[in-house]
């Protein structure tokens, strides 16, 4: 297990998400309804509608959008108003421009307002539809582009993609508990569990095709290996090396959870190698018998890159 990244989960409470967007023109509100489920347990409000007390969530998201010297100017309002404390939260600063530099300079005016020494911020870059503007600020645009020598008219395009990464990025931030195991603790308890268990299921795919399959697996010198007659998960694993597997235990209560996701690559081994001898050896399966078969086995080992793990015992140690 070395060339690999672990990733914790708190397990001993709810880790629920507060989204707050502020948006004149509605990218703001995509953004934040783009993140919620991949935030879950979430929740977005407007700014407008935002709740007074948020003593039922752990994680703060602020997203919103650049207005000349305008920005944030209702989230801030809401933080006075209702004295808002992020202490003890997790907060996420999120802005929506056309120019990085500006998002950052804007960013970093209100992490001193929020006075909190640990904030997550992302830049992404915004759109400009000039058909959706006020005849106010299509002015305001109309003059900024005479003086700066830019042609008048539409700007940017909001990335999905970047959307999507960033839901990414924040929920292994807001995921990540106050007390790390130490790694060789934490790589005892990821070998013992996978060396216990014998059944996984496996997702593989390309493009638009996508596969889970519930199969056996053996676990030995860090990798797993899979023996299959075949099937249509080998269409993904030979467009796309790059697989996922999830291990767990069945659900009793929020006490006793343990569960594992591996992100991989995969390699089908050539028949008869050493490795693939080496498999069926390890099975008590004799190679005399295997190779009479009318049929090929094929045997997929899994590299493991990054484990996340969801345990239980972790919060008693």
């Amino acid at each position: 297990m070395s060339n690999y990244k672990i990733y914790y989960e708190e397990v001993d409470k709810m880790n629920v998400t507060l989204i707050l967007y502020e948006s004149k023109y509605g990218t703001g509100k995509i953004v934040a309804d783009t993140i919620c489920p991949v935030l879950g347990p979430a929740k977005s409000f407007d700014i407008n509608d935002a709740p007074h007390d948020i003593k039922y969530y752990s994680n703060i998201v602020l997203v919103f959008s650049m207005y000349g010297h305008h920005s944030c100017k209702k989230i801030l309002k809401y933080i006075d108003d209702n004295k808002i404390d992020f202490s003890k939260k997790r907060v996420a600063l999120v802005c929506i421009g056309l120019n990085k530099q500006d998002g950052i300079n804007e960013i970093n005016k209100i992490k001193t307002i929020i006075n909190k020494e640990c904030i997550f911020s992302e830049f992404i870059k915004g759109e400009m539809f000039i058909n959706k503007l006020s005849s106010e600020d299509k002015e305001k645009i109309k003059a900024f582009c005479s003086k700066v020598g830019i042609p008048f008219g539409d700007l940017g395009k909001l990335d999905d993609s970047k959307v999507l990464e960033l839901g990414k990025n924040l929920i292994e931030y807001f995921n990540t508990p106050q007390f790390i195991p130490p790694a060789n603790v934490t790589k005892k308890e990821i070998e013992t569990f996978l060396i216990n268990k014998n059944t996984c299921t496996l997702a593989t795919g390309y493009g638009d095709f996508v596969r889970a399959t519930p199969l056996e697996y053996e676990y030995y010198n860090e990798n797993l290996y899979i023996i299959s007659e075949g099937g249509l998960k080998f269409i993904g694993l030979l467009k796309n090396n790059q697989v996922s597997i999830c291990i767990y235990e069945d659900y009793k209560n929020m006490n006793n959870l343990c569960g594992l996701q591996i992100s991989g690559e995969a390699e089908i081994l050539q028949p008869w190698c050493e490795e693939y001898l080496e498999v069926f050896t390890r099975k008590e399966l004799k190679i005399e018998n295997i190779s009479k078969l009318p049929f090929n086995m094929n045997i997929i080992k899994i590299v493991p890159t990054k484990y996340e793990f969801l345990c239980s015992k972790f919060k008693n140690l």
